[in-house]
């Protein structure tokens, strides 16, 4: 049985991207799309900030930005630290989700983002099944791996692998950078699993239902 362990309820509606730092964890809400920084010990509000993204549904840092993903209209969103939008890109691998009624379908991106360095960042884009590494001068592709279903969410790397949550599946995947081969799985039943990252050595996810964040021992995987 997984080690599951709640931590708190976040203050957003609907939390869907996380992404560690030292000093606070940064949620991405996909109701409101306020970004918010919250005390890891009890998710009390340390920074909040709107940004222009629609429907969001990852967050990263890196190179001295906040980076966004705008699922809805498949752009992903350069950030100052205030949350002003220094730029936007179009989302590599997007595509359409058709809705009952044809006029509604929806044209949706990445989830999950995770920066590496100045010229490589991961991430996961449902409507391709795929997790991309992308160049975030340009969000060039340099790479792309098969993910192992059609939900894709959460992103994050340590040593060597990365690691995708599977809303679908309700797992957490360890894969192989090179070719997407499962090394490991963590079953995580309930709640789902949206949001993720990696901080001191555990694995804090959030689910966007119940807003619940938990976190489960990166040692799960064995």
């Amino acid at each position: 049985m997984t080690e599951v362990t709640d931590r708190w309820i976040t203050p957003g509606p609907q939390p869907n991207g996380l992404q560690a730092a030292d000093d606070g964890l940064w949620v991405i809400d996909q109701n409101n799309n306020d970004l918010y920084k919250l005390d890891y010990s009890d998710g009390s509000i340390l920074a909040r900030m709107p940004t222009e993204s629609d429907h969001s549904s990852g967050v990263t840092i890196g190179g001295g930005h906040l980076w966004v993903s705008s699922t809805f209209g498949s752009r992903i969103f350069k950030l100052n630290g205030d949350g002003t939008t220094v730029d936007h890109y179009d989302t590599p691998g997007k595509g359409v989700v058709a809705s009952v009624d044809p006029a509604h379908a929806l044209v949706t991106g990445a989830h999950g983002l995770q920066w590496v360095d100045e010229r490589h960042m991961w991430m996961a884009v449902p409507p391709a099944q795929q997790l991309f590494l992308v160049d975030p001068r340009d969000m060039s592709v340099h790479h792309s791996i098969p993910t192992p279903s059609h939900r894709p969410h959460g992103v994050f790397v340590t040593d060597g692998h990365v690691w995708c949550s599977d809303v679908g599946l309700r797992q957490i995947h360890k894969l192989d950078p090179a070719t997407g081969e499962i090394r490991a799985a963590i079953d995580v039943p309930d709640p789902e699993v949206h949001g993720m990252t990696l901080h001191n050595d555990q694995i804090w996810f959030c689910c966007a239902h119940t807003r619940r964040v938990c976190t489960v021992p990166l040692s799960e995987a064995g």
